[in-house]
């Protein structure tokens, strides 16, 4: 790791290079920034003035307590108001729904060469009981 110290090409802020080898910028922003100066000279042949140069004091957002709390607050309210205004039919199936169908698939089998009763019920075999059943 470098030791010495750099001039940003953009900014021209003197900096400490994170990475190995030369770095030609302080941050990714001015990186960005030098792109964007060298795409508009190339387009317009004009060269446009490089932006100001940024505060030293510039504030490291970290992962805090209260921002864990607040993101988790949110998400169990959202899904709190989804759950109360949610149709029944409109709501995901679940694995135990899926588990349901299933079995009911498995224990009820329909018999197709069979007539459906008086009531129009069609006769189904139930292989738990081993019986014939009008469903």
């Amino acid at each position: 790791m470098e030791s010495r110290n750099y001039i940003c090409n953009y900014c021209r802020k003197v900096y400490i290079p994170k990475r190995r080898g030369v770095q030609k910028f302080c941050s990714n922003s001015c990186r960005v920034g030098s792109h964007n100066l060298e795409k508009k000279k190339s387009k317009t042949g004009l060269v446009p003035a490089p932006q100001t140069v940024k505060s030293e004091n510039t504030k490291i957002e970290k992962m805090s307590l209260a921002g864990v709390g607040n993101a988790t607050f949110g998400t169990f309210a959202a899904e709190l108001v989804k759950s109360i205004f949610a149709k029944e039919e409109n709501k995901p199936a679940t694995k135990g729904d899926l588990k349901l169908i299933s079995s009911k698939l498995e224990r009820f089998q329909i018999i197709k060469n069979m007539n459906p009763n008086f009531n129009g019920q069609k006769a189904y075999y139930d292989n738990q009981q081993k019986i014939i059943v009008y469903i």
